[in-house]
């Protein structure tokens, strides 16, 4: 039985929003310690079975979600157990069902070139914020600059990406649909990120009571 357009997107936006939250939940239970390792691998299977699906089954997500893959690829970002898990997965499926994998390759570039560009540039402003809180920065300090302070919220906030799919649904690469669909996403992820620190500022200040138990 076909579903309907309604159903189809609701389907899209739902999976970015799991991809998302997915995504973040490995990368906090490395980078951070606040999750449960053997639960971050758990999460990896089913998320990379669900980002396979959509890149085997949707052609605009098989650009976009393996554009994020080669930008992580070439920037060394996947680091941790849960990330290998989740790419085995996601390689080993496509190649299987190679014969019905679709790829847009004009969007395809554009995006991994602003998926590098935002991976390089979070670092950098990772960087940066970590030397303004040692300088002890003020009104005269050059890393309190206008233009850098702009640089450094579109790179923490990873924009290049999205300007780059804003970008492709504004002339007709995508529809609208891809657009709700990755801010899902980036949302989901940001949640993931902003609940792991609150979680990491607890268990510095009150470690007993917030010690994971494995």
């Amino acid at each position: 039985m076909s579903i309907t357009m309604f159903e189809h997107a609701f389907i899209i936006i739902l999976s970015y929003g799991l991809l998302g939250a997915g995504i973040k939940y490995i990368d906090q239970a490395y980078d951070l310690g606040v999750f449960n390792k053997r639960t971050a691998n758990l999460v990896a299977i089913p998320s990379g079975i669900l980002m396979a699906y959509l890149i085997i089954s949707d052609p605009p997500s098989a650009t976009i979600f393996f554009s994020i893959f080669v930008a992580v690829a070439v920037t060394r970002k996947i680091d941790n157990p849960g990330f290998y898990i989740g790419t085995g997965i996601l390689l080993l499926l496509p190649v299987i069902f190679h014969g019905i994998m679709k790829i847009e390759w004009i969007p395809f570039g554009i995006l991994t070139l602003s998926g590098i560009m935002d991976e390089i540039g979070n670092d950098w402003a990772d960087k940066r914020k970590k030397m303004k809180r040692l300088s002890n920065y003020n009104r005269g300090n050059p890393y309190n600059s206008a233009p850098k302070k702009f640089v450094e919220k579109f790179f923490i906030h990873r924009s290049a990406m999205k300007m780059g799919v804003l970008f492709l649904t504004i002339f007709g690469f995508f529809q609208y649909l891809y657009l709700f669909a990755f801010l899902f996403f980036d949302m989901m992820y940001l949640l993931v990120e902003q609940y792991s620190l609150s979680i990491k500022v607890y268990s510095i200040s009150r470690p007993i009571i917030s010690k994971s138990k494995w």
